[in-house]
């Protein structure tokens, strides 16, 4: 059963929301200097933080300032819990266009970065896969999400997708 709360109708035409977008991603990692190396190397970042104590680097940024977003790292073993995201694609960046997203491939392509290709409702994407198994995707025709879509990954690999929600969400916070 879906409820008012669940999906929320298409805003276009309305007022912006109060938050413009993400600014940071942070990713847990087995080796800092390694995943720095590679995510600097193929998005042409900035390594610009350093995060730990007296005597160990626990954590670090890199940054495109200009289009104005960060991805942090810190080092698992340091981490509470068992911070595991191999297999899922935490950071999906939007390139400008299909040639800015050509670039980013070739440029994998001259690191010895491997990629795949593909396209779904969201847009045409490229994914990476970092050292510790994460996934980055790039898209370059995104037009953003517009209406709810599931997407169900059978036990035999095979994808589907699905017009309804199946959770069931708390309903909203009351306000004073």
């Amino acid at each position: 059963m879906t409820t008012a709360s669940q999906v929320r109708p298409n805003r276009s035409g309305t007022h912006a929301r109060d938050l413009r977008g993400i600014l940071v991603v942070a990713l847990p990692v087995s080796d800092l200097a390694r995943s720095a190396a590679w995510y600097r190397d193929l998005l042409d970042l900035d390594y610009v933080r350093e995060f730990g104590d007296d005597s160990h680097v626990t954590g670090c940024a890199l940054a495109d300032f200009t289009a104005h977003y960060m991805i942090a790292l810190r080092l698992r073993s340091t981490t509470q819990g068992s911070a595991d995201l191999r297999g899922e694609h935490p950071i999906i960046l939007e390139a400008q266009d299909a040639d800015a997203a050509a670039r980013v491939r070739d440029r994998a392509d001259r690191l010895g970065i491997a990629h795949t290709s593909g396209r779904h409702a969201d847009g045409t994407w490229t994914e990476f896969v970092d050292p510790d198994g994460i996934c980055l995707r790039i898209l370059h025709d995104a037009d953003g999400p517009r209406s709810f879509i599931g997407v169900r990954t059978a036990a035999t690999g095979e994808i589907s997708m699905y017009s309804s929600p199946r959770l069931v969400l708390t309903e909203p916070i009351a306000h004073p």
